[in-house]
């Protein structure tokens, strides 16, 4: 089964929604920033062409209403020069709402829930 989400990425020029049919759960959506990070620190992009650029996945869509079933929604902004993201999660299947549940740096965020790779 998949685990969708929804990432709205907040920046100087305005505000982009991307959708990712998998792995939205907390340690899937830290692999997707982790990527992104990578990719960022390599070059000279912003958050938002990073993320499209290292998951291949990612499709821009409308807002996090766009699709009703996504079980995380992840809101990433700037605030005093460093990405921070808030995490929310549906509270049921049955449910429209969504709760709150992590707000960190992205950096923290990262290295609390991407999965180690193997040397």
């Amino acid at each position: 089964m998949s685990t969708r989400a929804t990432y709205q990425i907040k920046s100087g020029f305005g505000t982009a929604t991307l959708y990712i049919h998998h792995d939205g759960y907390f340690q899937g959506a830290a692999n997707y920033f982790r990527k992104t990070l990578d990719l960022m620190a390599t070059s000279d992009r912003d958050l938002l062409p990073c993320f499209l650029w290292a998951n291949e996945r990612a499709e821009l869509t409308g807002s996090h209403e766009t699709h009703g079933d996504t079980e995380y929604r992840y809101d990433l902004a700037k605030e005093e020069g460093e990405w921070m993201v808030t995490v929310y999660e549906r509270r049921s299947y049955e449910s429209d709402y969504f709760d709150k549940v992590r707000k960190t740096t992205l950096i923290q965020f990262v290295f609390e829930y991407a999965p180690t790779e193997a040397a």
